[in-house]
């Protein structure tokens, strides 16, 4: 179980409520169905950017 101080955790309680209610959902619906989607998202993102990164080098420049 993770610790962290009250003050944190109402904030990140705040937080986490004002969002769902943007989506019209409870927290727990919240995070499973909106920000998992979108943090997997990111990464994805950020996979790709990293094996581009490591792909470049390995394409030749083009013969004239």
């Amino acid at each position: 179980m993770i610790t962290i101080p009250e003050a944190e955790q109402e904030k990140f309680d705040a937080l986490l409520c004002g969002q769902a209610l943007n989506f019209g959902l409870a927290p727990k619906e919240y995070l499973q169905k909106v920000w998992y989607h979108e943090q997997a998202m990111k990464l994805g993102e950020y996979m790709a950017m990293t094996l581009l990164e490591q792909l470049l080098p390995l394409v030749g420049e083009p013969k004239n």
